[in-house]
């Protein structure tokens, strides 16, 4: 009998996505520290839509359409931005129903490099995982989950945070690669002290020296933010509207 399963990868890098066929498959961007668990954060109070673009000069751009912009490079905010990459500058009910354009190191950047190809591209942080887990479970597709890391460079988090989804999919999907294994192997060594596990990376490192430890804190925790931004039409928006 054929096996009906579908299967879940995970890419480590966006550099590595044209292995992978999108195409044929749900991708989940993953940025954790932060811009997807911003994004989430963002949805949960209410913003209408985000629209993530690749340079800052496009996100400015959007202020003339009436758009609040908002981003970062090399994790600090750009100069003149309504918000940069923290998931606190967005708790403010005051965005209910107003549009962003965002721009990031890493986050928009992995969205784009999937969003003309793959079925759909939805947005996966620690923020929503058991929603989107829930979410991909339903679907039954085939899903590529895609670590934004840091400049085509694999990173620590994304790679933990793909594992933990990789380890609530794989009853149900296959799993046959070894990235997804490593993935796994990752999360199942940090889940319960992700922060401190941590400590030494890269990027984790990079938000300490600016001074972020409450950031990291915060997008570690779990199913903070109900809510399932998918990319439609060039835009995110939460298709689980309260």
């Amino acid at each position: 009998m054929q096996d009906k399963k579908k299967k879940v990868s995970v890419c480590l890098t966006p550099g590595m996505v044209d292995l992978f066929k999108v195409e044929e498959s749900i991708v989940v961007v993953i940025d954790v520290l932060r811009a997807t668990s911003c994004m989430c954060v963002a949805f949960d109070y209410g913003v209408e839509k985000m629209v993530p673009v690749e340079s800052i000069e496009e996100c400015l751009a959007y202020r003339e359409k009436g758009y609040l912009v908002a981003g970062e490079r090399n994790g600090e905010m750009v100069e003149g931005f309504d918000f940069g990459n923290s998931p606190f500058s967005y708790m403010n009910p005051k965005l209910a129903g107003r549009s962003i354009a965002i721009s990031t190191t890493n986050g928009t950047q992995a969205i784009h490099a999937v969003a003309p190809k793959a079925i759909e591209v939805v947005i996966g942080s620690f923020a929503n995982i058991s929603v989107l887990g829930d979410y991909l479970l339903e679907r039954n597709e085939h899903t590529i989950l895609l670590c934004s890391g840091w400049k085509n460079r694999v990173n620590l988090e994304d790679t933990i945070f793909a594992g933990a989804l990789v380890k609530r999919l794989k009853p149900h999907f296959k799993s046959y690669e070894d990235t997804a294994l490593i993935a796994e192997t990752l999360f199942r060594a940090a889940n319960f002290r992700k922060r401190f596990y941590l400590r030494n990376s890269s990027h984790f490192q990079r938000l300490m020296h600016l001074n972020l430890q409450k950031d990291v804190k915060y997008c570690l925790r779990r199913d903070t933010h109900n809510v399932l931004p998918v990319l439609k039409n060039g835009e995110l928006v939460n298709i689980l509207k309260k």
